[in-house]
């Protein structure tokens, strides 16, 4: 059996070796006409607390939003789509809360710039919506203080002007109107005292309560991309695809040995004529010839 192996592998050699050639000859002009590929990894932590059930977020999503590329591709000043910024971009997570995010370009800049710029504007972009922008918080906080005050210094100001105008309110015991008049000032007066008084303790309260009652989910970049090529050395992929080639083409030899319709066997004759073999005459080379000449 394996004497017949290597006999059918030997009478169609050039078949192996034919393949080899032409897949090596493929792989070498490709890797000649292609520009190197480069990937640009950066480590970035993007911790979800236990306790924060109530609001699921997860990483990987924000990572790949059209928000998170828009941002990214602004900061790092390239000329890029959305689609072909999502095409070779992709985010590699573990067992931790360290994601790796990765950019393939042929441009090794291109695919640092990107990749330091996603890792940015993700971990940024996942804080804010995960625990909320406490600066327009204390912003409104600040926003609301301010009117109620100004509230406040308008309806003093109001009851005053009417004191001043009235001899300290001695029409208003004789006028009854007047007396109303001013009865409804000190009251706006009285309102606008408590409500200073309830923002400070109650408003106030609450904002701040919001502000410390977010979560905390810690975003941060841990380590800078830098590009390094991708793909293996071009005599590597040479070897793996010339093997290929060599291996694909013994099995076409023995698919065309299994399938083949010729008759080189003594015993493949007497099962197609139906009769014995007489003879058979021996392959011969010329040279085998000659030397048979030479014997007579």
């Amino acid at each position: 059996m394996l004497s017949a192996f290597w006999g059918v592998l030997r009478r169609r050699a050039w078949i192996p070796l034919l393949f080899a050639t032409l897949a090596t000859a493929a792989m070498g002009v490709l890797t000649l006409i292609s520009k190197p590929a480069y990937v640009a990894t950066a480590t970035v932590i993007a911790k979800n607390p236990e306790n924060a059930t109530d609001r699921p977020l997860s990483f990987p999503e924000v990572v790949t939003s059209n928000t998170v590329a828009l941002r990214a591709i602004k900061a790092a000043h390239v000329v890029e789509t959305v689609d072909e910024l999502e095409a070779a971009l992709s985010v590699v997570s573990g067992k931790s809360d360290i994601y790796q995010i990765a950019i393939r370009d042929t441009d090794p800049a291109r695919a640092t710039a990107l990749a330091n710029a996603v890792a940015g504007e993700s971990t940024a972009y996942y804080q804010d919506l995960a625990g909320g922008d406490t600066v327009s918080i204390q912003a409104t906080i600040d926003r609301d203080r301010a009117d109620l005050n100004k509230r406040y210094l308008d309806a003093s100001q109001a009851l005053l002007s009417f004191d001043q105008t009235h001899a300290q309110g001695a029409g208003a015991r004789t006028d009854p109107s007047l007396g109303a008049q001013r009865l409804a000032l000190q009251l706006a007066q009285q309102a606008t005292a408590n409500a200073v008084l309830n923002f400070e303790a109650g408003i106030t309260q609450g904002k701040l309560a919001q502000i410390t009652t977010i979560r905390n989910f810690e975003s941060h970049v841990l380590d800078q991309a830098a590009a390094l090529a991708r793909g293996g050395s071009s005599l590597t992929r040479l070897i793996y695809v010339g093997g290929f080639g060599l291996l694909l083409g013994i099995v076409a030899v023995f698919l065309l040995e299994y399938f083949g319709r010729s008759i080189d066997k003594p015993e493949d004759a007497e099962a197609y004529l139906g009769a014995p073999v007489v003879g058979v005459i021996p392959r011969a080379s010329a040279a085998a010839l000659r030397r048979a000449a030479r014997g007579k």
